[in-house]
């Protein structure tokens, strides 16, 4: 992280005719964006090292590599007895591994915090759904404020368009079955779009700036036309996936069009951006093989190096995991580092089924450990941010907020970034699930 950047930030924010304070408050967002974040951001925006953050997506593409070659290493390449292996609800397996190669694109965004000397890695998610793709409206909106951009200009700040990147790869892959422009519809699960309304809203108009006209649509208005998939009767040259496996589970409709996408795009008439298979990478427990010691014998010195580098010690914790010998050792270390560590569900988001150590009691910790010996929970090792230091644009007060770090890796690697920020005292999920979450973008300079 700069803190160079960031305390000369806080200075001049501090001072009683700053300008810069301000910013956050004096941007023009574009509309629908503003409508759909404005009340949720950062009163300024956070600031990494080109070379570091480069760095760790270099590290993450290293570890897609490692976590795409588990089925190999340890299963003779069978997906559904590696889906097995991390306690993964069977009926969710079976839709990942439908028309699945074992090898995902990769595009992917890593939730990581900064421990004051390295980025850590909380989670990986890897598939087209991911949030937080049109942060650089943001960016784009503080640079046009004059405080902001004469700082950005003496400390040499920039920035990468998530945006920017992903409908150039829409185009690439849509190249690959229309000479024309393609067209692109983002599919999501029954009820998802008017359930999010605001979010694909501002997303469709970030695209549009970009010169993609996004279609909107879910999975039971998908049809087929010459096996090309249609949307309401529109010929679809790509299909931008944000539905999840859950949300098709008991949706008979949704699993026919999940079908009817994956019989396209291997026939080349529709390309499916992305295929579901890449969730069973992103899943905790396919993190937590990383520190299985039956895992690591396979590893290279260099696959050992960014496992370290990037990861929290993190295993599976259902007792079927394990002889029973083991599953005691791990249990008795859990019970023992409780304030050090955090459970979680393997395949889950915005914090929902977390339990942090520090956070409960020592019978309500045992209680925990003892319900979640089945499935597929993982325990992890505690990271622990540095704070960052916000000044309050109406008060003057500097506060330390918590910062998680959203930060994207395609085949280009470092890909743009955001973060998620809460106050300590508002909890320990930083979650927009959380009603005192804030969000920001991220600078980096040299």
């Amino acid at each position: 992280m700069l803190r160079r950047v960031t305390e000369k930030y806080v200075e001049e924010c501090s001072a009683p005719d700053s300008r810069l304070r301000h910013a956050a408050h004096e941007m023009n967002l574009p509309a629908t964006y503003g409508e759909s974040y404005g009340r949720l951001m950062l009163d300024r925006p956070l600031f990494a090292s080109e070379s570091e953050i480069s760095g760790f997506a270099a590290d993450l593409s290293g570890l897609f590599d490692i976590l795409t070659s588990l089925p190999a290493r340890l299963f003779g390449g069978d997906l559904r007895r590696y889906c097995d292996a991390l306690g993964m609800d069977g009926r969710l397996a079976e839709l990942m591994c439908r028309g699945a190669s074992g090898r995902p694109p990769l595009y992917a965004r890593a939730d990581a915090y900064h421990d004051g000397s390295a980025f850590k890695l909380l989670e990986l998610n890897i598939g087209s759904q991911l949030g937080g793709t049109d942060f650089a409206q943001l960016n784009r909106a503080f640079l046009d404020v004059p405080a902001f951009k004469e700082f950005a200009q003496e400390h040499r700040l920039g920035h990468i368009d998530t945006l920017a990147r992903l409908t150039r790869t829409l185009r690439e892959t849509g190249g690959t079955v229309t000479d024309g422009e393609p067209v692109v519809a983002l599919i999501e699960a029954r009820g998802g779009i008017d359930a999010h309304r605001h979010v694909f809203d501002a997303l469709r108009e970030a695209m549009l700036d970009h010169g993609v006209r996004l279609l909107l649509g879910e999975v039971q208005e998908l049809g087929e036309r010459n096996g090309k998939v249609t949307l309401r009767g529109a010929p679809l040259d790509v299909v931008l996936r944000y539905f999840v496996a859950s949300e098709v589970a008991d949706d008979r409709a949704g699993q026919d069009s999940l079908d009817l996408l994956v019989r396209a795009h291997h026939a080349g008439r529709t390309v499916l951006y992305t295929p579901l298979e890449g969730a069973m990478f992103a899943s905790k427990g396919s993190l937590a093989l990383l520190h299985d010691p039956r895992t690591r014998e396979t590893f290279s010195p260099a696959e050992h190096a960014v496992v370290d580098r990037v990861m929290p010690w993190t295993r599976l914790l259902g007792a079927d995991r394990h002889t029973a010998a083991q599953h005691a050792e791990l249990l008795d270390r859990c019970r023992e580092q409780q304030e050090d560590l955090v459970l979680k569900p393997g395949v889950g988001h915005g914090g929902v089924g977390t339990v942090i150590g520090h956070e409960v009691t020592e019978e309500q910790w045992r209680q925990a450990l003892l319900d979640r010996a089945a499935g597929d929970h993982v325990v992890q090792e505690r990271v622990r941010p540095v704070p960052e230091p916000v000044v309050d644009a109406e008060t003057g007060a500097v506060a330390d907020w918590v910062a998680n770090w959203g930060v994207f890796v395609d085949t280009g690697g470092y890909a743009g970034g955001f973060v998620r920020a809460l106050k300590p005292d508002d909890g320990a999920v930083v979650a927009f699930a959380n009603p005192g979450t804030r969000s920001t973008c991220v600078f980096t300079a040299p």
